[in-house]
């Protein structure tokens, strides 16, 4: 039933999904005490149109039999409280309506004969069937751009600091595997003397590991992306890449997976911000920073479309779950 609805403009998903929880809270304490509206003998939480939505079956599909417990149910009732802020919030236009077509199909190719675990997955997530593939990635894209509009609105107050701390920059390198350092190859040998002399010969660093990276980003010039002390690399590598000079390629630099070239390509902030290339590493590295950051667009959000709780203790559930205080 509520999932039906969800589709339907906001009004209509807070009514149902807060009402609902209130439902729940209430008949958790006073089970068929609720006061107002009876039908059928049943107590109505919120009618809509001619539709009534009962406390039992409101309940039952938020949290299921007797043993259900309360931590799940906030769970629950945070992950449609989510869903209604983000569908009100962002509409879908015609790039996300491809994006998210493209996304299932990719999804359903992947996971063919494997539906069972498909669907799994997606229980984990709230939803409950493997017709509802498309609406999780409607709600993943609408919110990925809730939170990646809040962040560029604030970039450069979120970004600094990480900046200023983490020694943020953009690396490129060129990969020569070696199979054993005690015993290089006079192939392995001649690949890293034929780079040298390349890069002494001033060809782009770019050029010289499209031709001779044995990396898999050697098709984009070697190109990592973005970095910065908290990424996720051999810790031989990040230190050197950390440590090199602006445009100055490394001398050689040995890891597990053989010996590199490392080029640092950016190191200015505003040229950082303004490379549409990592402005996902760049927000995933202000997320990994600030852990609340991403509840509290939610809740503001949800305060600024005008959110009206019915039950100070679904509020409160919805706040604790978030990890929102109240303001002194």
């Amino acid at each position: 039933m509520i999932e039906k609805l969800k589709e339907n403009w906001f009004v209509v998903l807070v009514a149902v999904i807060l009402i609902a929880a209130v439902g729940y809270y209430t008949y958790d304490t006073n089970k068929g005490k609720l006061p107002g509206k009876k039908v059928d003998g049943k107590d109505v939480v919120a009618s809509i149109g001619d539709t009534d939505f009962f406390a039992d079956d409101l309940y039952l599909e938020l949290y299921g039999d007797e043993s259900s417990s309360s931590s799940a149910g906030t769970q629950v009732l945070f992950s449609y409280f989510e869903r209604a802020v983000v569908d009100a919030a962002v509409s879908v236009d015609d790039e996300m309506k491809t994006n998210i077509a493209t996304a299932v199909t990719s999804v359903k190719q992947n996971y063919e004969g494997q539906e069972s675990t498909l669907l799994s997955q997606l229980q984990a997530a709230g939803y409950s069937s493997l017709d509802d593939l498309e609406l999780y990635f409607t709600h993943s894209f609408k919110m990925q751009k809730l939170i990646g509009d809040a962040y560029a609105k604030d970039l450069d107050n979120l970004f600094t600091p990480i900046y200023e701390e983490k020694n943020s920059r953009v690396v490129s390198h060129i990969l020569v595997t070696i199979s054993d350092f005690n015993n290089i190859t006079e192939e392995e040998q001649a690949k890293m003397d034929a780079i040298d002399q390349a890069l002494a010969d001033g060809e782009d660093f770019a050029e010289v590991a499209k031709e001779y990276s044995d990396d898999g980003s050697a098709s984009d010039g070697g190109n990592l992306g973005y970095v910065d002390s908290d990424s996720s690399l051999v810790t031989e590598f990040k230190e050197a890449a950390l440590a090199a000079e602006k445009g100055v390629v490394t001398d050689w630099v040995q890891t597990e997976y053989g010996y590199h070239k490392i080029l640092v390509t950016e190191t200015d902030k505003e040229a950082l911000m303004e490379n549409e290339d990592i402005r996902n590493d760049i927000y995933a590295a202000i997320e990994k920073a600030n852990p609340d950051l991403n509840a509290q667009i939610i809740w503001e959000t949800g305060q600024e479309l005008g959110v009206e709780f019915a039950n100070e203790n679904v509020e409160n559930a919805i706040k604790s779950y978030l990890g929102i205080e109240d303001e002194k």
